[in-house]
């Protein structure tokens, strides 16, 4: 029977052990990342955080009375809002109509939008009357592609009425 080969190396000096340096390495390049994020997450802070939290949040108890009150009006806002591209100026239609159904003028119409990633980029685009009753049209763009948070708001004397979703903002074609 051939004789085993002995292990001749020395493994006294744990420096030159392959398995210590590839977890020293791994361990170094963790480490790195996670101090990377951490530092991208304070520099790059959007500011999303809402400074009154607690005073909000005392007011939910309006905010859903208001959804209520809105569903009483029975208002209907019909949005035509088209799929948007990034930077390119598209019409939005707005259709207002009453709780039996028929088209009716109020005294504003606006559209804001929030770009939850940016409060920079918010704003708001009011709506012009057009020759039919209770029709309202903007030429609208949104300037970087993703997802944003439109509400369409509309008053007539005291009341108020709101629709909110989300959108996607598509690529520049």
């Amino acid at each position: 029977m051939p004789e085993a080969k002995k292990d001749q190396r020395d493994w006294s000096n744990v420096w030159k052990n392959p398995f210590v340096i590839a977890w020293l390495v791994i361990l170094t390049i963790v480490l790195a990342v996670n101090f990377f994020m951490v530092s991208m997450a304070i520099v790059t802070n959007p500011g999303l955080v809402v400074d009154d939290f607690y005073e909000q949040g005392k007011n939910m108890d309006k905010i859903l009375a208001e959804q209520k009150r809105m569903e009483k009006l029975g208002w209907q806002l019909n949005i035509d809002l088209p799929i948007l591209s990034e930077a390119k100026s598209q019409t939005v239609t707005l259709n207002v109509l009453d709780n039996e159904n028929k088209p009716m003028d109020v005294d504003s119409a606006i559209l804001y939008y929030y770009r939850p990633s940016d409060r920079n980029l918010d704003g708001e685009a009011p709506l012009s009357a057009t020759t039919e009753t209770g029709v309202y049209q903007v030429e609208f763009s949104l300037p970087l592609k993703g997802k944003w948070d439109v509400i369409m708001e509309v008053k007539k004397g005291e009341n108020t009425f709101n629709v909110g979703r989300s959108i996607m903002v598509q690529d520049p074609e």
